[in-house]
């Protein structure tokens, strides 16, 4: 199998990581205690929802195969 460079590929990859590895640094200090206020739980949950069906409808549309 081999490799095919894709330079905006690989960007996208580079912006990926390197915000995910300054979230995550940032996660090993987070205290949720400290969060009192539910709105902030609520809209972070229905956020993470959103994201979650617009991926499966997204999957959804791309799907190969039985297009009308």
């Amino acid at each position: 199998m081999g490799y095919n460079f894709k330079p905006t590929a690989e960007f996208w990859w580079f912006v990926l990581v390197t915000f995910a590895t300054a979230i995550l640094t940032q996660l090993v200090s987070f205290d949720p205690g400290q969060i009192t206020d539910w709105r902030v739980w609520a809209v972070s949950l229905g956020a993470g929802g959103v994201r979650a069906v617009a991926g499966a409808v997204v999957a959804y549309l791309t799907k190969p195969g039985e297009q009308d």
